[in-house]
């Protein structure tokens, strides 16, 4: 019997002595309490992550994990580790100086932003600076100068356009060409106008139609502000995939909004508030009944508006609005990633993943403000100061 025994001991620390010889060494080995996978909703107990570069070389069982083969380790053990999260809607340079903005996203856990509208195609270099390291902040993808009329929701000083759909068109060149990575237009108005009167848009049907042609001739995405439900009708018809802000639908624009795979940006922490008014009121229940009738949520907080570094208080203003604790981090992780064809590398954590991790204190799924308080936070294999 002892002879068994010792074989079986034998041969476990072969195979263990294997593993570590053949184990590449780490620049960060993170010891985690509970990793939380968005997609199952379920949590991995007692990982390591095995951090090299920019990725995620190896997620490994703490029993298999030798500390000598990694440069520093890093103990999670008593935090819930996560992805790093998304917004989908700011504005970097609204709110105070961009680098001050996207270091306050950043520390706040949004490891990737996405800048929907700027001034000028300024935001543009900014956003290389920022991606580069030159300026310290997340992950970020720009869309350039809004795309809008004349004296309409994003003239902004000058900047709404004149003229038939060749000018949105030449717009939409201009901001591909100074290497825009999407397409924002303006569709709309803003929700009490939206709600007064459901039938009123800001783009004629031949610019939309145009404007997205044009945008799909370059492969971009294309997302509007588009709050009306005739609005959203009309941008369907021209093929918008993305609605920053949650939009005024009924049940069969719902469904269609579902058909074509399109997602809602909902920002109902900027947009609402605490605001009681019916217009408040009603854009709410219509972003419940798009959530239950299935279209997809993707995380966005209009940063700016609502203050960058309080991005995570949109999970709270999703869970009113019917949202599940689980469904809104997903739009924040998976949904996200998806939407911005990121899901190669964002919105969950596992080998060849891009480093991109945050910690909090608690359960997430129990209690959503955990999110607002990020414990740690990694962008690309680089840990990022808190304070």
């Amino acid at each position: 019997m002892w002879r068994a025994t010792f074989f079986v001991v034998l041969l476990a620390s072969a195979s263990a002595a294997a593993f570590v010889a053949r184990q590449p060494r780490a620049q960060y080995a993170i010891q985690t309490g509970r990793i939380l996978d968005p997609r199952t909703g379920q949590f991995e107990h007692g990982a390591v992550l095995l951090i090299s570069g920019t990725r995620i070389m190896d997620v490994v069982p703490a029993a298999r994990f030798n500390a000598s083969l990694a440069d520093s380790t890093i103990d999670l053990r008593r935090f819930t580790v996560l992805p790093g999260l998304i917004d989908a809607h700011v504005h970097l340079a609204i709110g105070g100086p961009v680098a001050q903005t996207a270091l306050a996203d950043l520390r706040a856990g949004f490891t990737t932003v996405v800048d929907l509208g700027a001034r000028s195609l300024r935001l543009l270099r900014i956003r290389d600076s920022i991606n580069s390291g030159a300026i310290q902040g997340p992950r970020v993808l720009a869309a350039g100068m809004w795309v809008g009329i004349k004296g309409g929701v994003c003239e902004f000083n000058g900047l709404g356009i004149e003229g038939t759909a060749d000018a949105f068109r030449a717009r939409i060149r201009e901001n591909v060409q100074g290497g825009a990575d999407l397409i924002k237009l303006c569709v709309s108005g803003w929700p009490n106008g939206a709600h007064t009167n459901p039938l009123k848009y800001e783009l004629s049907d031949d610019v939309l139609i145009a404007a997205v042609d044009e945008s799909r001739k370059s492969g971009k995405l294309v997302i509007a502000h588009d709050i009306s439900l005739r609005g959203v009708q009309a941008a369907l018809r021209a093929g918008v995939q993305g609605f920053a802000h949650a939009p005024y639908v009924d049940s069969a624009t719902a469904l269609q909004l579902k058909a074509r795979n399109a997602f809602i940006i909902p920002t109902i922490a900027s947009l609402v508030g605490s605001d009681t008014s019916p217009a408040s009121r009603d854009l709410v229940r219509s972003l419940a009944l798009a959530h239950k009738l299935g279209v997809t949520l993707v995380f966005g907080t209009d940063g700016g508006v609502l203050p960058h570094g309080r991005n995570a208080e949109e999970f709270l203003a999703l869970a009113q609005a019917g949202v599940s604790p689980l469904e809104a981090i997903r739009a924040a992780t998976i949904n996200a990633a998806r939407a911005f064809a990121l899901a190669d590398s964002l919105g969950y954590l596992a080998r060849g993943m891009a480093a991109d991790i945050i910690a909090v204190e608690g359960n997430p799924q129990e209690n959503l403000s955990a999110l607002q308080r990020p414990t740690f936070v990694m962008l690309r294999g680089r840990v990022i100061p808190l304070q």
